[in-house]
């Protein structure tokens, strides 16, 4: 069976590595995000890419995917995400009910048979999947919000779930939560199942890029301040801050301003900001600023030229 719609979405081949699946969502997410990109069919192509990304970004799901298509990457058998925590790894597509029963379920859901089994044993009830879009800080910096749902109750009907949800700190896109209980009730008085809260997160607006705890970003600098040296702004996600640049600094220097990143989840504080800075050539410049550079070319020549820099 040749499965490679998702691939082909994502750009990858089916060898691809995780850390090549990770890069080219990552990339293809920024540019057709409905805050970013404008133009007609970003949106679908946006939501296009996380479906794909839901799938091979998981390891059991993909094998799934690869091997049965479709119809195995949804049946949710399999961990989701990176996890953290108390959080769990059930996967599955879109928001509602997924998969949650034993093998005997997923084989009469995949192949309409299975092995027989006691009707009447209590079994747990399905887990549910909740997707749920954040801001680049607001996964940065957490957040209490409400969600709303529908599961199906214990009397078998439909019901309307609000529940208070806290987002920890420093979750990263395609991560979820786990909160125990809270999926269908079960049956012949089996337990409810759970639901999985699955974290997709926007691009910034800011230009900065996220990898765990670290946050990365870049700025310019004009060609003064890289030759003699000075203090720059530099904007991250915790606020301004006052950068120095040494004398002689070149494009594409990195620089770590500590403590500057996204939280840490599994320890303490925060992790780092890398600020490259590339050196901002002028497209005009005036006669008096002509006339400096070319000064400045013939001293470090070590002599005067009729060829100046900008003759």
């Amino acid at each position: 069976m040749n499965n490679t719609e998702y691939y082909d979405t994502l750009g990858v081949s089916k060898d691809a590595s995780q850390d090549e699946i990770k890069k080219a969502y990552r990339k293809l997410s920024k540019k057709y995000h409905p805050d970013i990109n404008h133009e007609d069919g970003a949106e679908e192509k946006y939501k296009a890419v996380q479906d794909a990304y839901e799938t091979l970004g998981d390891d059991q799901k993909r094998q799934m995917y690869d091997q049965y298509g479709k119809a195995g990457a949804d049946a949710g058998f399999g961990g989701g995400g990176q996890g953290f925590g108390g959080f769990g790894g059930f996967g599955g597509g879109g928001q509602g009910a997924q998969f949650s029963g034993d093998l005997n379920d997923l084989f009469e859901q995949m192949f309409g048979g299975g092995f027989s089994s006691d009707p009447n044993r209590p079994r747990q009830g399905r887990d549910l999947q909740y997707r749920m879009n954040l801001s680049f800080e607001e996964a940065i910096f957490g957040k209490e919000t409400t969600i709303n749902y529908n599961r199906q109750g214990e009397n078998g009907e439909q019901e309307r779930k609000e529940l208070k949800v806290t987002i920890p700190a420093g979750v990263e896109d395609g991560q979820q939560m786990r909160l125990s209980g809270q999926g269908e009730a079960g049956t012949n008085g089996g337990a409810y199942g759970d639901l999985y809260v699955v974290f997709y997160v926007a691009a910034s607006k800011d230009g900065f890029e996220r990898d765990g705890a670290t946050v990365y970003s870049r700025v310019a600098v004009d060609y003064a301040t890289a030759v003699l040296g000075g203090e720059i702004s530099v904007n991250t996600v915790h606020g301004d801050v006052q950068l120095k640049i040494p004398a002689g600094t070149q494009t594409e220097t990195n620089f770590r301003l500590r403590g500057k990143g996204a939280p840490v989840m599994r320890g303490n504080g925060n992790g780092d900001q890398i600020v490259t800075v590339y050196i901002d050539v002028p497209k005009k410049l005036s006669k008096d600023q002509k006339k400096a550079l070319t000064a400045y070319q013939e001293a470090m020549d070590g002599h005067s030229t009729k060829r100046g820099l900008f003759n």
